[in-house]
């Protein structure tokens, strides 16, 4: 068989293999993504999604993001799959455990305040959550600054007599209740 392989003929046909490959593959589709070390398209063949495995062929995209995706339980080493991914995720709930036991308690809330705010799901969802945060947050920003509008003149005349006429009513209001309390002496007072 090695005698095969290093053969001229082996080599020739590999040759013309290799050649029909590269031929072919210019015309397949490729990954969709740009490359982070030049920003090029990148050149690696698209799988169904029209990303390569390098850049999300296998990760879920839309309502399954997040969500721990299970291996085929009809490949034949469908069980050892399991139970390595089932390690793994134990590995990884540990690790974060420790990792917030370790957390002072301003960390811990800020890494709560971002978890509830950076929460997972699909990116139209998430950009709608996005869009209410904001929203909230202008409408308590313009309740908690009071009006300023200019006062005219006579609005401010109007403003002064009406201050003018509470402090009367009060001081009337005042006296009637001194007078009541005289009355209410009784026959001893």
């Amino acid at each position: 068989m090695n005698t095969w392989r290093q053969s001229t003929q082996w080599r020739m046909i590999s040759r013309e293999a290799i050649k029909r490959w590269n031929a072919k593959r210019e015309t397949l589709p490729k990954c969709g993504a740009r490359r982070k070390r030049d920003g090029l398209p990148c050149s690696q063949l698209a799988k169904e999604n029209g990303r390569c495995h390098y850049h999300g062929g296998t990760t879920p995209k839309g309502d399954q993001w997040g969500l721990v995706q299970w291996p085929n339980g009809k490949a034949p080493d469908a069980e050892a799959k399991l139970q390595a991914k089932l390690k793994r995720i134990e590995r990884i709930r540990k690790a974060k455990a420790k990792r917030l036991a370790a957390m002072s308690p301003e960390e811990r809330q800020r890494y709560d305040q971002r978890a509830k705010t950076h929460a997972p799901g699909p990116a139209a969802e998430r950009a709608r959550r996005r869009d209410d945060r904001k929203r909230a947050a202008e409408i308590r920003a313009s309740l908690e600054t009071p009006d300023e509008k200019p006062v005219s003149a006579e609005l401010a005349e109007l403003q002064r007599q009406a201050a003018a006429l509470e402090e009367a009513r009060d001081h009337y209001r005042r006296l009637a209740e001194q007078e009541q309390a005289k009355q209410d002496r009784g026959v001893f007072g």
